[in-house]
């Protein structure tokens, strides 16, 4: 796709179809943010980030590769580019990602990261179910000591609002 301002929807619409098709539609929210944060990185470094550029400012137009690759732990996520620095790690990376990293290449470099399904399974409406715990022992034990002439203002203080 083109290095513009635009190439991190196409991206997502990308992650989003590939996703539902492998059924990992968990790691859909996940993704968006870390793809989005490496388009946006790769065309900050290579392409024209202008909402609105000038026709000049297209002819020497870069290309940014996307790679989906689906494991059986996850996806790989990868960003093709040609700058040829190190990029510099959002947090949306180091936050979601269980691994990233990046290699040059002879046209630039890639930079990837690997997307983990979360340790809960969501529900039918994308909301983490509740894991049940053990039964909590709901027997009243005995109250500590009341102190009735503190519990007497407090009382007439709430009937006085």
């Amino acid at each position: 796709m083109a290095a513009t301002s635009t190439a991190a929807s196409v991206g997502v619409m990308f992650l989003r179809c590939t996703l539902t098709e492998w059924q990992r539609d968990e790691l859909g929210n996940n993704g968006e943010a870390v793809l989005s944060a490496l388009i946006s990185e790769a065309v900050a470094s290579t392409g024209v980030p202008e909402p609105s550029p000038r026709w000049t400012e297209l002819t020497d137009l870069a290309l940014i590769r996307v790679r989906l690759v689906l494991l059986e732990t996850g996806v790989i996520v990868e960003v093709a580019d040609r700058h040829n620095q190190p990029p510099t790690w959002a947090d949306a990376v180091t936050s979601l990602c269980s691994r990233w990293n990046s290699y040059r290449t002879d046209a630039g470099r890639v930079v990837w990261c690997e997307l983990e399904p979360p340790l809960y399974e969501l529900t039918a409406i994308g909301l983490p179910k509740r894991i049940r715990t053990k039964a909590v022992d709901t027997t009243r034990r005995p109250a500590a000591s009341v102190d009735r002439e503190l519990l007497q203002r407090v009382l007439e203080g709430l009937e006085g609002l």
